[in-house]
């Protein structure tokens, strides 16, 4: 099974609106899009510290997992998530 299969078989059992996180206290959560992220890495016309919301999380033909932020897809490392438990 190539990459592209192998994604698109993925994507029929898991959905591209939510992530999956440990928070500060080790349990797992699952976030829902959208989601806050703070940019930690200046990508595009993004600037390093300004807060953006991803609209879904996809998988690149290379099976990297990206963030679509405004109709566009970002490498995950770019970004820090903003996880605020009282929201």
């Amino acid at each position: 099974m190539d990459n592209r299969e192998y994604i698109n078989e993925l994507f029929k059992h898991v959905k591209s609106d939510s992530i999956l996180i440990i928070d500060r206290k080790g349990q797992l959560k699952r976030l829902y899009c959208p989601f806050p992220v703070e940019v930690v890495v200046p990508v595009g016309q993004m600037g390093k510290g300004l807060v953006v919301f991803v609209e879904a999380i996809k998988m690149t033909p290379d099976m990297k997992d990206v963030y679509v932020i405004e109709g566009k897809a970002y490498y995950l490392s770019f970004f820090a998530i903003r996880y605020n438990p009282l929201q």
